[in-house]
């Protein structure tokens, strides 16, 4: 049971994995960059989670975006989830937390290719 359910939540996902990537792709990629200058400047370095703060909230109002969009136009497709038992909630906040967990281990191995602490002590 909890196996066709992943493979429902996955199914889910594959239609939002890219928009989703890319902007988890660039913030980490900006995070990256900003943080070498930092060190590069010799500036006061307070960690990576220091600059989070904005693209978490970018990918906030992006995720916010895709949830706008499957309501409005792909809201035909809800019933075969809903055919498969899986609610419309519980599938949209599954796949979003999905899609955070990925957003905070790609930060992560950010941090540590910087070789540097989440948080400055």
């Amino acid at each position: 049971m909890f196996i066709r359910y992943l493979r429902t939540i996955l199914i889910f996902y594959r239609g939002l994995w890219v928009p989703s990537g890319l902007v988890t792709l660039f913030s980490c990629l900006a995070i990256f960059y900003i943080s070498i200058n930092q060190i590069r400047d010799h500036k006061e370095f307070y960690g990576v989670l220091m600059f989070t703060a904005p693209f978490f909230w970018i990918k906030t109002f992006t995720n916010l975006l895709m949830l706008l969009y499957l309501i409005k136009f792909k809201a035909h497709e809800m019933y075969f989830y809903a055919n498969l038992g899986v609610r419309k909630r519980e599938l949209m906040m599954t796949a979003f937390l999905i899609d955070y967990l990925l957003f905070f281990s790609a930060l992560f191995l950010v941090s540590l290719c910087l070789k540097l602490p989440l948080i400055s002590r």
